[in-house]
């Protein structure tokens, strides 16, 4: 895992202003590589040095900000020579400080890393889905979680506690992502249903002059793949089956990635530095990556979504007692939430229980 610096030290290892990089971010250009769950700070990594000495040199060339994103977007080596034309005549300082873009280009990576998108196909799916819901503020005095329980799609969200306006950023998202997977219920349509719902957090954020932004885990029913989850950042989808609990999600986190890494013990991670930081959530960017694979279903299966707070206060243990004693799929939520609560769950607690029949 890349090193994460905030935006203080970032500023001062690229040469560009904490103003400087927040104006860039808000029209999508170097947005922060992660963001912290609980204070809302956001931290830059180490390989988006690279592209930030790139854009502070594009900038001193004279090229405008909107230009510059877009040959970010879509790279043309090209247009550094269409631009060096535009500027031939203007001071040689530009022109030099061109010449050093187009080395940095050539020295190194000119993306920032992406994770790869899971895509895996459900199996068909006969069975009926019933299920219950149940959310608590838990340790904090708003409950920016939200809950979407409708034809073919189910979904937990958890606002982003540290932004502004996290419980708007979770009901705006699954709102969207209803609305939206409703006209087209294929695989497609749900990928296509989920940047819908981050370009409305990104939008509204936009509007309001602020940063917004919220964990998503979504079981959908498609017409073309069948089950199929959906998820980004550290909500969580379980399946229990024959006794045995399987986590089907991975947590978008530093210390998640720290873990899968084998650099951090589960120890170390409780007491982790960045051990709420989120590497990936919906609406702090123009685009969003997300995993999306497909679901085994079989009648008999208990399905679990929750947000962190949950998962947090209780063992895997505990979820699995709770999932496997419990009948009906309201009575185990309602218990999963309150036994969350009564350990001292710091944030916001939801469940989703889900019977598959």
């Amino acid at each position: 895992m890349d090193e994460l610096l905030s935006i203080g030290e970032f500023s001062s290892q690229c040469g560009l202003s904490a103003k400087m990089l927040r104006s860039y971010a808000a029209v999508g250009l170097l947005v922060p590589a992660a963001v912290d769950a609980w204070s809302g700070y956001r931290y830059y990594s180490t390989d988006q040095l690279h592209q930030a000495r790139i854009i502070a040199l594009l900038r001193r060339a004279g090229i405008a900000v909107d230009d510059i994103t877009s040959f970010f977007a879509h790279l043309d080596a090209g247009q550094l020579e269409r631009w060096d034309h535009e500027i031939v005549q203007t001071s040689a300082d530009r022109r030099q400080a061109l010449a050093e873009a187009r080395a940095a280009l050539a020295l190194g990576p000119t993306r920032p890393s992406t994770q790869p998108i899971i895509q895996t196909k459900g199996s068909e799916v006969t069975s009926s889905f019933v299920a219950g819901t149940t959310t608590h503020p838990g340790g904090s005095e708003i409950n920016q979680d939200a809950v979407l329980v409708a034809e073919g799609l189910f979904a937990v969200a958890d606002g982003i506690g540290g932004l502004a306006y996290g419980e708007v950023a979770s009901r705006l998202v699954l709102d969207t992502l209803d609305a939206s997977f409703a006209k087209d219920r294929s695989i497609a349509g749900l990928l296509h249903a989920y940047q819908e719902a981050n370009h409305a957090v990104w939008r509204h954020a936009n509007r309001d002059e602020a940063t917004m932004g919220t964990t998503v885990v979504a079981l959908a029913i498609t017409t073309d793949a069948a089950a199929v989850a959906l998820h980004a950042g550290d909500s969580r989808l379980y399946r229990l089956r024959n006794g045995r609990l399987d986590q089907l999600t991975q947590d978008h986190t530093v210390i998640a990635d720290l873990m899968r890494a084998g650099e951090i013990s589960q120890a170390q991670a409780q007491i982790h530095p960045h051990r709420y930081v989120l590497t990936r959530a919906i609406g702090v960017g123009p685009d969003a990556d997300v995993d999306y694979a497909g679901v085994s279903c079989k009648a008999g299966d208990r399905l679990l979504l929750c947000t962190d707070g949950l998962f947090k206060a209780l063992s895997a243990d505990d979820i699995k007692a709770v999932l496997a004693s419990q009948v009906e799929p309201q009575e185990s939520a309602d218990q999963l939430v309150t036994s969350a609560v009564e350990r001292g769950a710091e944030g916001n607690v939801t469940a989703m229980v889900i019977n598959v029949e």
